[in-house]
């Protein structure tokens, strides 16, 4: 039934083409790229952040129902990620005490369910992945202090200096955020192909020109793809 209500629901924002194209995507043959992207822990940020009364959470068994407003589709996810050794969670709360977002980091290797590939991190790294912000509280903020979060806890507590991301090339606005942060490509690209949901492929290639510019260099301007040489 949820499939269904998503489908109708692409339906009426995208029309038939944009709906199809979905469907297509989810049920039949899909294609992700997904660069890995990395930023030193010990800079600091430099965009002040807004002085918003948001809670930080350590996301365990005690503090999961304060994902349910916002997350309960995430909470069978969570629970997995909170038996596995390693991993930490990290979220915000609102003044009624609701998540309104979250991500989680590892400083160990990591085996990524959603592209099928082991992410091997070299000493002092961290992994993060997993970001979600609620709707409503999106484009104010949020991610630059879960990046504060990773500064002041992650560098302490998991004693690394570097924080490692997958960012989809498809994803603008996650492309936007990871560029704004600071996050530099590295040079490896992630290609995940998927059929009929069930027969995963995945290859990892390398390239040297970065396929994203500097949002230092497009500050007027939109963050656009450029063409790999």
């Amino acid at each position: 039934m949820r499939p269904l209500m998503e489908f109708f629901g692409k339906l009426r924002r995208k029309g038939w083409r944009g709906a199809l194209r979905a469907a297509r995507q989810r049920f039949i043959y899909r294609h992700q790229e997904l660069l890995t992207v990395e930023r030193s822990l010990e800079t600091p940020l430099s965009k002040r952040l807004k002085a918003y009364r948001w809670e930080h959470v350590r996301i365990n068994d005690e503090t999961l129902p304060k994902l349910e407003k916002h997350f309960a589709h995430y909470l069978p996810a969570a629970r997995e990620l909170l038996a596995k050794e390693g991993v930490r969670g990290d979220a915000f709360a609102d003044e009624n005490g609701d998540a309104i977002g979250m991500v989680w980091m590892t400083n160990r290797d990591y085996y990524e369910p959603l592209y099928h590939r082991w992410i091997r991190l070299p000493p002092g790294y961290m992994y993060q992945f997993a970001g979600e912000v609620a709707e409503p509280y999106r484009n104010t903020g949020v991610p630059l202090r879960y990046l504060r979060a990773l500064c002041e806890e992650g560098h302490h507590e998991l004693g690394c200096h570097v924080v490692r991301s997958l960012m989809d090339t498809r994803n603008l606005p996650a492309v936007t955020m990871h560029m704004r942060l600071g996050f530099r490509e590295i040079g490896e690209a992630t290609h995940v192909y998927t059929l009929f949901r069930f027969l995963h492929f995945t290859r990892i290639c390398v390239y040297r020109e970065p396929r994203f510019s500097s949002p230092r260099k497009q500050a007027r301007n939109r963050i656009s793809p450029q063409e790999p040489k």
